[in-house]
């Protein structure tokens, strides 16, 4: 089933939006500014004409960047508090670094006099497993929640998009050699993809409204898709058939919990194996009310993205 917006803060009143009256005299400073979605984002940023800084790990090239014309700020996000400087005079953080970091971020972040913030968790929170990770963000979420932060998280699905993504790109590529795709289970369980530029454009609306005491989005496609549509819409943008076979889910667990004891190349993690039994479906009406969110078709989005990727062959 479909999951209703969280809110952050308890009580029967919706927290109050911040409305950010935008000028070049109000900085923002982007973590995770060499990633996927950061690439796609700080496009739109650049219309807005404020001042721009992309916080990057030491010695990593962020020479692109700069031809941009996007400040450069030094920071080991894994240890911030011995790089507090690298957000002295930001307003507003776009967090695209992971919400585990903001157990060690927020305070800092706080100290330094950040005002607002749009930070990027996952919608894999939601999970019943057993999870390390989900745990580390659920912890994020809270500490960021306890905050002075004027803040929106935003929860996405799997992004996908451009050929540089980690998800769709390695499908397409599969069924492009061998069009006869394996899946774990029955393949009914329900996925909702969210393109990568549909994220950015609710991060952009995000920052325009943050919220005091905070609230968090569920972001998707417009509808779920079960896993084996998925997989068949995908080889459609491919210009191919793609055939679903499916295997056993628990056999499929054990042989990639042995791989990864033994040190041996996996496509999937085994906990990601276990939540092919999970619904993706998210309710994504809250960030369409509020955000303007209207997310394209997986279709639409997909047949982009095999466009991209021919063109790079």
């Amino acid at each position: 089933m479909p999951r209703r917006l969280h809110c952050l803060r308890r009580g029967p009143h919706s927290a109050p939006i911040v409305t950010d009256t935008t000028t070049s005299s109000r900085p923002i400073a982007v973590t995770g500014a060499l990633g996927f979605v950061a690439s796609r984002l700080f496009p739109r940023l650049a219309e807005s004409g404020r001042q721009l800084f992309a916080v990057v790990r030491p010695g990593r090239d962020a020479s692109h960047l700069e031809s941009m014309g996007i400040g450069i700020r030094r920071a080991d996000l894994e240890e911030p508090e011995a790089h507090a400087a690298a957000f002295e005079g930001i307003d507003a953080v776009v967090h695209l670094s992971g919400m585990a970091q903001a157990t060690r971020l927020v305070p800092v972040l706080q100290a330094a006099g950040v005002q607002r913030g749009v930070f990027i968790s996952s919608a894999g929170v939601y999970t019943k497993l057993k999870s390390h990770s989900a745990d580390k963000k659920r912890t994020g979420e809270a500490v960021l929640g306890a905050s002075t932060i004027a803040h929106t998280i935003l929860r996405p699905s799997m992004i996908y998009g451009t050929p540089a993504d980690r998800n769709m790109v390695r499908l397409l590529e599969w069924i492009r050699r061998f069009p006869v795709v394996t899946v774990p289970g029955a393949g009914l369980t329900l996925q909702q993809p969210v393109h990568v530029d549909d994220l950015a454009a609710a991060i952009i609306a995000s920052l325009a409204q943050t919220h005091s005491g905070g609230r968090a989005y569920d972001v998707g496609g417009p509808a779920p898709i079960a896993l084996r549509d998925l997989v068949r819409e995908a080889g459609r943008a491919m210009g191919r058939p793609a055939w679903v076979v499916p295997t056993p889910l628990k056999a499929t667990y054990r042989m990639v919990t042995l791989l990864q004891r033994l040190r041996l190349p996996a496509p999937v993690r085994p906990e990601q194996v276990l939540r092919l039994e999970e619904s993706k479906a998210v309710d994504i009406s809250p960030a369409m009310r509020d955000l303007g969110f209207a997310p394209r078709s997986f279709a639409e989005g997909i047949r982009a993205e095999a466009e991209m990727l021919a063109a790079l062959k």
